[in-house]
């Protein structure tokens, strides 16, 4: 064989060889990217069984987002294998029908020993949340009428395999058409990677996961967003397991608090009860001495009236006062026992009581700044759907007990798209940060504001008529138009649309809204940049 022959064949063995290196290096790459998303998965199907497990979960998922080396996930996994052989151990122990193990499997494949009550309560919540975000994505994509075999399935479906296989459908269903193919765009020109936008905006999440939330949203925002729909589904779906799961972790501790406060409020009571058992047996001892030093003091009566022996006298005198005394120290040395006891017993219930005390008020800053964030829009700064909810309510309660005015604006932004579309969803970012921001500077302290989603704002006016109301409102809509809104350094016309109502008698929170939404859109019709009352 020529010199030159061989040296190509070679040459062409080297190449495809690289060639099968570099396919199955992306194969590898690929397995192990289902892999982790899978054991992510599974992590979060096992929570609530235990808490020291939760924790492991929770950093074995930690583990799978930052991509750790097998090394690490292959140490955290035999953490975890061992705490759940423990698990099975204590069931087993305890008489339990089914280990944990045995009960996971029965979760994940749908047979074996039913699950741990507080495992299944997670697992029904979890299903519950993927079939209501189902729904609504099938709602907003489809519409109920066009959707409505769909919606039924979803209703119907009994394991969160069954609501994946639907969200599935729901994708293919809205890829483009193809020679004999049925799908097609979603309704009212929305495409699917920006309806998953939208409903991303309306899952408030925890500071922890606000970087999740960032990425997820940076993905449907990028150029190549519409060939993410499914990965960008599947990671909206994880990240609201993911804050139920921290819910149901953050009930646990509050029930174990609570347990610990059970638990010191017992050592107190039983604490008083030795306290009263002691106080009576104090008392007892005290009438005991009494009776003593009664009949040691009728003997000495006895002897002064028979004796007739000055020195016999004293010596009997002397002998009962002995007595007294040994009686008196006696009680007095009880006294001081159960004093001290007393006072021992009082130091360690203050100390946890203080205990308590710290526990309860570290509990209870946690709570009022998760409460507080759960609140607030993290895009605006001001209130989001939940704080408007919460207020709406109170104000309501208050008009309908002192029949004072109330009236509700809506807003939207006009042409917001087209602001996105044209100088990037970074600008529309900012211009929503900015007329929020205007809104409340140009509002009272008794005024409430809030993002109602999207581009929407929702505006409460305590104490005030439909008149008063357009009046604000009319300023505000002049603040935003003149405010002059540039981007990096191009000027962008920035204008907002609103619908004015007041709350009137019968009226029902839904019914108002419903009026001024309607003067919205009459607002959008007329031309936009205006009020409109109803």
């Amino acid at each position: 064989m020529p010199e030159d022959s061989t040296r190509d064949d070679w040459k062409l063995r080297y190449l495809d060889s690289v060639a099968e290196l570099d396919s199955r290096e992306r194969q590898w790459g690929e397995t192990e990217a289902l892999l982790r998303q899978g054991l992510s998965r599974l992590s979060l199907a096992v929570d609530g069984i235990d808490p020291v497990l939760d924790r492991q979960l929770e950093e074995l998922r930690k583990l799978l987002r930052e991509k750790a080396a097998p090394a690490s996930l292959r140490g955290k996994l035999e953490q975890i294998a061992e705490s759940v052989r423990h698990l099975d151990d204590r069931r087993e122990e305890a008489g339990a029908p089914g280990g944990v193990g045995h009960g996971l499997l029965g979760r994940l494949f749908g047979r074996g020993a039913a699950a741990a009550p507080a495992a299944a309560d997670a697992e029904r919540r979890r299903l519950r949340v993927a079939r209501n975000l189902l729904q609504e994505l099938v709602e907003d994509l489809l519409g109920q009428d066009a959707g409505a075999d769909l919606l039924r399935r979803i209703g119907q479906a009994t394991s969160e395999v069954q609501v994946y296989n639907l969200g599935h459908e729901l994708v293919t269903s809205l890829q483009p058409s193809v020679p004999g193919g049925q799908g097609g765009p979603p309704r009212g020109g929305l495409k699917p990677h920006e309806v998953l936008l939208r409903l991303l905006e309306h899952i408030e999440v925890p500071s922890e996961l606000g970087g999740r939330h960032e990425d997820i949203r940076q993905l449907l925002l990028g150029a190549g967003a519409a060939d993410h729909t499914e990965q960008a589904l599947m990671a909206i779906a994880d990240l609201v397991a993911e804050i139920h799961g921290r819910a149901h972790r953050d009930r646990a501790e509050i029930e174990s608090f609570l347990k610990q406060v059970t638990e010191r409020l017992n050592e107190i009571d039983a604490a008083f009860q030795e306290s009263l058992a002691s106080q009576r047996e104090g008392y007892e001892e005290g009438q005991e001495l009494g009776r003593n030093v009664d009949d040691q003091v009728n003997a000495i009566e006895a002897s002064v009236s028979q004796s007739q022996d000055l020195e016999s006298l004293k010596g009997t005198l002397r002998q009962r006062i002995d007595v007294i005394r040994g009686h008196m120290r006696q009680y007095r040395e009880s006294e001081e026992r159960r004093i001290s006891e007393a006072e021992r017993q009082v130091e360690r219930l203050n100390e946890r009581l203080q205990s308590v005390q710290q526990e309860s008020e570290e509990l209870r800053r946690r709570l009022k700044e998760e409460r507080d964030l759960a609140m607030v829009d993290p895009l605006t700064g001001i209130g989001n759907r939940f704080a408007y909810n919460e207020r709406l309510e109170l104000e309501v309660a208050r008009w309908k007990r002192y029949r004072s005015p109330l009236t509700l604006a809506v807003w939207d932004i006009d042409r917001f798209k087209d602001v996105n579309d044209r100088y990037g969803h970074q600008a529309g970012d900012k211009a929503l940060t900015l007329i929020a921001q205007l809104i409340r500077r140009h509002i009272r302290e008794t005024d409430f504001v809030a993002r109602y989603g999207g581009e929407e704002f929702v505006l409460l006016f305590p104490e005030t008529g439909l008149e008063q109301g357009a009046a604000a409102a009319e300023h505000i809509r002049r603040e935003v138009m003149d405010c002059g809104f540039h981007y990096q350094e191009q000027p962008v016309p920035i204008t907002i649309s609103c619908g004015i109502s007041e709350f009137r008698d019968g009226d029902t929170a839904q019914e108002v809204f419903g009026r001024a939404d309607a003067a919205l859109y009459r607002a959008k019709a007329q031309g936009r940049n205006r009020c409109v009352t109803d």
